[in-house]
């Protein structure tokens, strides 16, 4: 990177240290390691890898992997995919620690990392054999059998569901299972079920169908139905169906006004708090949402403001938990320029770069280009607003790129300036 000032390039390249930790090598210098199912593996083909905190790692740090080091990826799907072959469970766990299942948190995380990386076509693995494994889970942990997830944290698994229920519906259509897509597409749409349009908001039920009382602080109160948040936060996860969110949600008059509101509401520290609460997961999606809603200068605004307050160059540098590597992903991204809100989608969200010039290295194994470069004009502290944009020297008026144009390789240029654009990138 170029550009910024020399505390901005800190934070960069520790964040960018501290992506590259985890999955680590679980290997012996022989290429050996300890199976689930305690004896002795060779691994001949691949790099075994372990501790995939998933819950946290499938919004940013895996997507950042597909394009700055897709060999990892392929190497956690591969290590996951023998896991659960060698323990004789047959399904992904969401928390692999040590080779081992853990069960920590909710959710099918690695679906997610799946159907992105076969999405963007960088998968070395035995796809039918990954497909079975992703099946299994997917039916242990779902919305199959009420059409939601009932208590405790129903909230929170419904939702969760609902997106790597999509993203099983993607598998399918791309690996031609017709019957399977219709049905995880259905199931996708499983978090409808929980919307109660008279609190204008998600409420668990109960397995007979009831909503569990509604609290006294409502949608701020933590762990109604949701784990390690309150329903504010989770309840903007939706990524894969943000139009039906939105009607559900009021229009999107209505939703930009309750992310303004939430935003409005946010301490400038961003720890930890009962509004947009940078220092956990659930949320790491939402200032991209503004683009999907047609006020891209939003997102572009409070990606900015998230990057200079959330993350500083001293001790507590990180607003929250780093969460392996999932905190720093999110700031490397955002302020490369692009961040995905859907992963399973080869669609990433543009946003103003932090920087004046980023050079992405592309792997030539799994990449048409040789580099990416995302440049920019009039960059200031201040001027965080995309005037307009080119893509290798043609007129861009997208807010989002695809995956594909990235790793063909080329230069995505902004012109930055003080005041909104409110006609470019709007969709």
């Amino acid at each position: 990177v170029r550009g910024g000032t020399d505390e901005q390039k800190k934070i960069f390249y520790t964040s960018l240290y501290h992506t590259m930790i985890d999955p680590r090598d679980f290997t012996d210098v022989d290429g050996k390691y300890m199976g689930a199912d305690g004896r002795v593996h060779e691994s001949k083909l691949f790099t075994k890898r372990t501790i995939f905190s998933g819950w946290d790692v499938f919004r940013s740090q895996m997507p950042l992997q597909t394009i700055i080091n897709p060999c990892l990826v392929n190497d956690l799907l591969l290590s996951l995919t023998t896991m659960a072959e060698e323990s004789g469970k047959g399904y992904y766990e969401r928390w692999e620690f040590l080779n081992a299942y853990s069960g920590c948190m909710l959710g099918n995380p690695a679906i997610s990392v799946l159907a992105d990386a076969y999405a963007k076509g960088i998968c070395r693995l035995d796809m039918d054999k990954a497909y079975e494994c992703a099946d299994k889970t997917s039916k242990m942990f779902g919305n199959a059998e009420l059409g939601y997830t009932p208590n405790p944290l129903g909230i929170s698994k419904t939702l969760e569901y609902a997106y790597t229920e999509w993203c099983m519906s993607q598998l399918a259509v791309a690996m031609g299972k017709r019957e399977d897509a219709e049905y995880y597409a259905k199931l996708s749409r499983s978090y409808k079920n929980l919307y109660d349009k008279e609190k204008h908001s998600f409420r668990p039920k109960e397995a007979d169908g009831s909503f569990e009382p509604w609290p006294a602080d409502g949608k701020l109160h933590e762990w109604y139905g949701c784990i390690e948040c309150n329903e504010l936060q989770q309840g903007w996860f939706v990524p894969h169906d943000i139009q039906g969110m939105v009607e559900l949600m009021g229009g999107t008059e209505q939703v930009i006004a309750d992310l303004d509101t939430m935003f409005a509401k946010t301490p400038d520290s961003f720890l930890w708090n009962a509004y947009y609460n940078h220092a956990n997961e659930p949320v790491h999606h939402v200032p991209f949402l503004f683009n999907r809603l047609g006020a891209p200068w939003l997102t572009q605004y409070w990606t900015r403001v998230i990057c200079a307050d959330a993350y500083k160059n001293n001790l507590a540098g990180l607003c929250g938990n780093e969460d392996v590597g999932q905190m720093s992903a999110w700031y490397i991204l955002a302020s490369m320029g692009f961040h995905p809100l859907c992963p399973g989608e080869t669609r990433y969200e543009l946003t103003a770069p932090v920087f004046d010039r980023v050079e992405i290295a592309l792997d030539r194994r799994y990449a048409k280009g040789r580099k990416f470069v995302v440049t920019t004009e009039g960059n200031a502290p201040d001027a965080r607003y995309i005037q307009s944009a080119t893509l290798n020297g043609k007129p861009y008026n997208r807010c989002y790129i695809d995956h594909e144009d990235i790793v063909r390789g080329g230069e995505l240029h902004f012109v930055l300036g003080r005041t909104p654009n409110k006609q470019w990138g709007v969709e």
